[in-house]
């Protein structure tokens, strides 16, 4: 028997495997038996299958009785979509692979390229299902395991080409917050079975989430049963209340127990434990809520708790939805009720109470976060969720540069990105953060990952916001990638555009990306752009060692039309109902490389110019391309009122591409194909007519090398469209951003539609709101689960911080407001906390909240938007600070 902190332990089912090993889990500990002789292999199969068998029985057994006990929600529409992108597995290795997470699989993790891969077993607790935990000899349990939740994608390559040579299929690459695991199986079908478990787990992760406190009950009295016998002593009652954030003398404790130990055998069983949980809580306003709308009830106070006594029908459920919550969305009603012996469904107070804190209960309106708004408006009438130098993972002066970095951003609803150029070697154009230390990507690498996931989430226009420092000669190369990859969906800038009043809708920019350069219009007329579209023949092969396509005879190709500004697909000739069919054309076309692997510098293919036609009476653009006279205009992130115009060197291939052409603010004769990049100290509130027609994009100041944010506010209310914000960064204005783009569909989205008055003729200044639009009286009633990230700390004594943001007058009129603190009480500190707001203008208003340790230590915050919230008893879940929620943890606001 070898010591658990240098063993490694492997479930052995494969042939391939020259050791036997057996883990059996006993709370926090593992036995590990170690059989080194191969001939006992044979002779140990049945009695493994054995022990298979039996622990496969109990972990259903148990998820069987906790799936009963825990169904009681459904599923509301949640702002974010899932982090990681699900593969279809076989249904029947199903089994196998949960057996194979549960009792743990040794694989090689890799941190460097230049340094030798580490043994690592990676399992998870059957009691323990919402981590992925693996074994370090030199660290505590507590800093070796990854919340599933915190998981954002599994990957089969790594996305950096340190990790190259490594053969695909037995690699897999496990991505949370701004770190990476990198995986090396023995096999490709241990791997398959390994991700196929976690796949599993990590769905019934984010399932979990929704099912309200119930979930946190069961987990602690599982936590706390240290010796596994169904029952917990004082000693364990002691360390829960611990765990609650509950403190209690000793005499107290002695009483708590007595009262629950009915039979005294000093211990007491689960049944108990609810009893003793129950009276914790102390819901004594939401007993009073639950009687007031129950017509089915006995005087016996027990029976708030018991499910076979007293209940609320359906229509009182509708009595209280209509009279409190002002809503007649019954829908979740036969979600959490149960059925009686007549097959009537039947609300008890147990499952109300896990309505009230469940995610159709939420303070955020949950029908405003599925796709409310209309999208048949131009482009300027929206706010758009936007990245700023979105290839960075960190800072901007040594961060790494990553293709992840973009995923991150897509995942999260961002539709406009940028992208930094700069001349590479062998006429590669690269990505990074130029003048500084930060890592370089190619653009080509960029651009890939733009093509596989620009409308993976969204069907909404992506922007592509093009820094760029390159030479002619490089530019032409990215318009040339650009057009490889992305021609289909390319916006191109119409023949028309000096009278086009205002900018395509929407709806019509469904699957387009629009680029945004510098460039010059009239080249881009002068030269359109009638290049002829390479698509590739699905028949075709890729040859990348001659870095050409097999047959350049069988290449299809497609006409950019520049007339309907390339929205609308030419249709086929002799196709009838090639009208009805235009959607195909915008459908993702097949790559040309397969590999997604972040590829060096060395470029993949040779880069050729696009095909051309032209008049006799107009520039050959073929050869224009080469011998390019230069272009001389504006720098796009040196734009604003204040800087004057920097000479640079502009690329009419690149023009040719764009749609949305960098200016400057005092520039006359402006068009709606034109954008404004101003700094962020240079917003100015009063710029709201200029964006009913015209573009801006804001931008954070170079000083903040840290990748810090700006403060949103005064942006979003001057009415300007591209709001941009360092996403590697979770500040307060992350938060505030989030928050705002969870409306009108979240990630599935990420445009909002301005107010009315914002779009239309009207008011011209923030100054015109005088008047009181808006009363509203709020109750922070309770909160619950609120826990140190520092789980050694001491019991938190929890105080709520609320901000109002907005207009500078309703800032004003409403100034910070501060809960009082509640000592010692971090699992439901009742608060009853009221205060007021009068709000001049709703419409750009947000409430946040900070939930602290005594005013110091972070314990959780939110905000929302008051355009966004909803009255009655609501719940509002409280999210950690990389911006995910904490599971089991909310304020309960009355409003």
């Amino acid at each position: 028997m070898k010591n658990l902190q240098q063993e490694k332990y492997k479930y052995a089912q494969f042939s391939f495997c020259n050791l036997i090993y057996i883990h059996i889990s006993f709370n926090r500990n593992a036995l590990i038996i170690n059989f080194t002789c191969e001939n006992l292999i044979n002779s140990l199969v049945q009695t493994i299958n054995l022990l298979f068998f039996f622990f496969k029985y109990n972990f259903k057994y148990k998820n069987k009785q906790q799936n009963n006990y825990l169904m009681i929600n459904i599923r509301g529409k949640r702002a974010s979509a899932s982090q990681y992108d699900k593969r279809e597995f076989d249904k029947d290795h199903l089994e196998a692979a949960i057996n194979l997470l549960s009792y743990g699989c040794e694989v090689l993790k890799y941190n460097k390229s230049d340094k030798k891969p580490i043994k690592r077993i990676y399992y998870i607790y059957e009691d323990d299902l919402d981590y992925l935990q693996y074994i370090h000899p030199n660290k505590p349990y507590e800093e070796c395991r990854i919340c599933l939740l915190d998981i954002i994608e599994l990957k089969e390559v790594p996305t950096c080409e340190l990790f190259k040579d490594l053969h695909p299929s037995k690699v897999l690459q496990i991505t949370f917050s701004i770190k990476k695991h990198v995986l090396q199986f023995e096999m490709a079908e241990e791997r398959d079975l390994f991700w196929q478990g976690l796949q599993y787990f990590l769905e019934r992760a984010e399932q979990q989430l929704n099912y309200g406190f119930t979930k946190l009950e069961r987990t602690l009295f599982l936590e706390n049963d240290l010796n596994q016998n169904r029952q917990l002593d004082i000693q364990e009652i002691k360390q829960l209340l611990e765990d609650l954030q509950i403190f209690i003398n000793p005499k107290e404790l002695i009483q708590i127990f007595n009262r629950f130990d009915k039979n005294k055998s000093g211990q007491i069983d689960y049944i108990e434990y609810k009893q003793l949980i129950k009276t914790i809580l102390n819901q004594d306003q939401f007993k009073g809520l639950y009687l007031k709308y129950c017509t089915n009830i006995r005087d016996d106070i027990e029976v708030y708790f018991d499910d076979n006594h007293g209940y609320m029908t359906k229509s009182d459920f509708i009595n209280f939805l209509q009279q409190e919550q002002r809503s007649s969305n019954d829908q979740a009603f036969k979600n959490f009720a149960s059925l009686n012996k007549e097959r009537q469904y039947l609300m008890s107070f147990n499952q109300f109470f896990a309505y009230l804190l469940s995610i159709n209960n939420q303070l955020f309106d949950i029908t405003k976060q599925s796709l409310y708004q209309s999208t048949d408006h131009p482009l300027t009438d929206y706010w758009i969720n936007s990245s700023h130098n979105t290839y960075l993972m960190n800072n901007q002066l040594t961060g790494e540069s990553s293709t992840q970095a973009y995923i991150n951003a897509l995942q999260k609803g961002c539709r406009c990105v940028e992208l930094d150029c700069w001349d590479g070697p062998n006429n590669t154009p690269i990505i990074f953060h130029g003048y500084t230390m930060t890592s370089k990507i190619t653009f080509e690498s960029v651009i890939q990952v733009i093509n596989e996931y620009a409308f993976k989430y969204s069907p909404f226009p992506l922007i592509l916001s093009l820094e760029v420092h390159c030479s002619v000669k490089q530019q032409d190369a990215m318009a040339d990638i650009i057009h490889h990859y992305l021609g289909e969906y390319i916006l191109l800038l119409p023949d028309d555009y000096m009278v086009t009043e205002y900018y395509p809708t929407l709806e019509q920019l469904k699957r387009k990306i629009i680029i945004k350069h510098r460039g010059n219009m009239r080249s881009s007329l002068m030269h359109r752009g009638r290049f002829q579209a390479p698509v590739a023949n699905p028949n075709e092969c890729y040859d990348s060692n001659n870095q050409q396509f097999d047959s350049e005879n069988n290449m299809k190709k497609r006409t950019l039309n520049r007339q309907n500004h390339g929205l609308i697909p030419p249709k086929a000739k002799d196709d009838p109902d090639a009208e009805h069919e235009a959607d195909e054309e915008t459908l993702p076309r097949k790559k040309f490389h397969t590999s997604n692997i972040q590829p060096t510098l060395r470029p993949k293919y040779k880069l050729k110019y696009m095909g051309t036609s032209y008049n006799q009476f107009e520039p050959n653009p073929r050869i224009q391309t080469e011998n390019a006279p230069i272009i001389k205009h504006d720098s796009d992130d040196d734009i604003s009122p204040d800087i004057p115009k920097k000479k640079v060197e502009e690329s009419l291939k690149m023009s040719s591409l764009t749609a949305l052409f960098g200016s400057s603010m005092s520039q006359k004769g402006r068009t709606v194909w034109e954008i404004v990049s101003i700094e962020e100290n240079k917003v100015d509130t009063k710029l709201i007519d200029f964006h009913r027609r015209y573009f801006t994009r804001i931008y954070p100041a170079g000083s903040r090398v840290d990748s810090s944010n700006y403060d949103p506010i005064n942006a979003y209310n001057s009415g300007s469209q591209i709001v941009a914000l360092n996403f590697q960064t979770n500040d307060m204005p992350m938060l505030i951003n989030t928050c705002k783009f969870m409306e009108n569909g979240g990630i599935e989205s990420g445009y909002i539609l301005k107010p009315l008055w914002m779009r239309q003729e009207g008011k011209k200044s923030l100054m015109d709101f005088k008047s009181i639009q808006l009363k509203l009286t709020i109750t922070i009633l309770v909160a619950y689960n609120l826990r140190p990230q520092d789980k050694r700390k001491n019991i938190v004594d929890p105080q709520i911080k609320i901000t109002l943001r907005g207009i500078p007058q309703d800032e004003l009129a409403n100034p910070q407001k501060k809960s009082q603190t509640i000592k010692n009480n971090g699992f439901n500190p009742q608060f009853n906390y009221k205060f007021n707001i009068e709000l001049r203008c709703p419409d750009l208003a947000f409430l946040v909240f900070e939930v602290s340790d005594n005013g110091k230590e972070f314990l959780g915050w939110n905000a929302i938007p008051i355009s966004a919230i909803t009255y009655g008893y609501r719940a509002l879940y409280l999210l950690n600070q990389n911006l995910k929620q904490i599971p089991n943890s909310c304020l309960v606001i009355h409003l």
